[in-house]
């Protein structure tokens, strides 16, 4: 079984007070900061943007990815069906909110099977990059009005539509008008197997519309730390003036790593491990527990277990 680091930074951004991105990585929703973890086959990574000019975009946002981390992915899920699920459920309790009737948001999310098989499933502007060997490429297509018009020749640059009619998207979760037109973009190769650095990259448009792809280029081949090349594309776009809120993951195969990021990696896993351990110490009173050091996950995961027996 293949295993892969991912790593993910999202909040609001230079100017918003509000942050209706966010972010699954390894069944963990997150909302605001950084997290990381290693993800065995199969799973879902994701990025959701909640709909700017729409109703609580940011429960819209939220609730895609609760849902998406309940799946029980496999080849045999139907994702099809699942996504309609989601798109329902955000439908139906946008209506029941106050303030909140046709909440919506994108979705671009990497689906990887048991195989290793991988697969993009795109809603919306948000996107997804592979970057492998020194070259990267965007796999998702936008579904977004100035993406169809350049498609259909009527225009011949995005820079000829006001910024609004460029931001306006044609397939979103929640809309109370239509249903989702969901893109799948299987990826021809499986992900570190036949290139020496293989990175996918998720991001929503507060990263993609601030961070050009040569920049993203430039970045993810530089000689440093995995998460530090993602936080440079997060710091990117801020510098570059993003106004948007702005969400990143980086993901890629754990056998790629350097022997840093390894090592990197592995504390930050001993770390969550051992938060959880330390809750259910003061879940069960052990003063005594109160302050430890990771060097004892391996006492606490054996004494708890045996009291949780």
């Amino acid at each position: 079984m293949k295993s892969y680091y991912i790593f993910g930074i999202t909040d609001c951004g230079n100017y918003r007070e509000t942050n209706e991105d966010g972010i699954l990585i390894n069944h963990e929703v997150l909302d605001s900061g950084s997290y990381s973890s290693v993800a065995q086959e199969p799973f879902i990574t994701a990025v959701c943007d909640g709909v700017g000019g729409e109703n609580a975009g940011e429960v819209a946002s939220d609730q895609c990815l609760r849902q998406l981390s309940l799946i029980s992915y496999s080849s045999e899920t139907d994702i099809e069906r699942e996504i309609n699920i989601i798109h329902n459920k955000i439908k139906q309790r946008g209506i029941r909110l106050e303030n909140a009737v046709n909440m919506q948001t994108t979705l671009c999310s990497l689906f990887v099977d048991e195989d290793g098989r991988a697969l993009c499933v795109n809603i919306g502007d948000s996107r997804m990059y592979r970057y492998t060997d020194g070259g990267i490429r965007q796999i998702s297509t936008d579904q977004s009005l100035a993406q169809y018009l350049y498609n259909d020749g009527r225009i011949n640059e995005f820079d000829e539509l006001t910024p609004q009619m460029r931001a306006t998207i044609i397939s979103s979760l929640g809309s109370i008008n239509q249903a989702p037109k969901p893109q799948y973009v299987p990826l021809v190769t499986k992900i570190g197997e036949e290139s020496k650095v293989d990175i996918i990259l998720l991001c929503s448009d507060g990263i993609s519309d601030y961070v050009s792809i040569d920049e993203m280029q430039i970045i993810l081949s530089m000689d440093t730390l995995f998460d530090d090349k993602i936080k440079m594309i997060h710091r990117m776009a801020q510098r570059n003036g993003s106004t948007d809120n702005m969400s990143v993951i980086g993901l890629i195969s754990e056998h790629q790593l350097s022997e840093h990021d390894k090592a990197i990696a592995k504390r930050h896993e001993r770390e969550k491990e051992l938060a959880i351990l330390m809750r259910q110490a003061r879940k069960h009173k052990n003063a005594d527990l109160e302050e430890l050091s990771s060097s004892s996950i391996d006492m606490l995961r054996e004494k708890f277990s045996k009291k949780d027996d």
